[in-house]
């Protein structure tokens, strides 16, 4: 997604980099509603990872390439659902 995405101006730069600044320029109402809602799926992934048995270092360590691809997704997911709401 994020490749697609890399020329437009938006979003020029990296997108977790560009999510720090509009977590940090957003209004505090909707950066803790974002913020709230990435920590629910957070803990959510959390306890359903380690209700699995799997072993978190060893996936980490396996599967690097697609967590940092996620976390750009994720990044873009959230600005979006910050701006949106700012309009």
């Amino acid at each position: 997604m994020w490749e697609e995405l890399h020329d437009l101006e938006v979003l020029e730069g990296d997108p977790v980099q560009k999510w720090s600044e509009i977590i940090l320029h957003a209004s505090p109402t909707l950066a803790k509603k974002e913020l709230d809602r990435i920590l629910e799926l957070l803990a959510t992934y959390e306890v359903a990872f380690e209700e699995s048995g799997a072993d978190m270092r060893k996936f980490i360590h396996t599967h690097q390439e697609q967590i940092t691809a996620q976390k750009r997704n994720i990044a873009i997911e959230s600005s979006a659902n910050i701006l949106s709401e700012n309009e």
